[in-house]
């Protein structure tokens, strides 16, 4: 017989990567096109005017100019006057 008890195994000695989620830009600043506004897991925020929603729901801008987050969690860009950015958004 053994004369120590053997050693037992744990459930514990794993942790995942971590994923950065969150707001990347606020409400007011400046984006370019294709810039993520947002990085979700689920559809919190939705996406509004000038806004795309990626394959794993993230939102980016479809269009460059100030970012607006509406009361309803509905995030929109809207173009910056005489940029070029607006230029593009009434040619599409």
């Amino acid at each position: 017989m053994a004369h120590k008890k053997g050693q037992g195994s744990t459930h514990n000695g794993r942790d995942s990567n971590p994923k950065y989620l969150g707001i990347k830009v606020y409400a007011g600043e400046l984006v370019t096109t294709g810039s993520i506004i947002v990085r979700q897991r689920g559809t919190k925020f939705k996406a509004g005017k000038n806004v795309g929603l990626g394959r794993d729901d993230s939102l980016f801008a479809l269009a460059g100019g100030r970012v607006k987050f509406a009361s309803n969690r509905k995030v929109s860009v809207d173009p910056e006057p005489g940029s070029s950015a607006e230029a593009g958004v009434l040619a599409g």
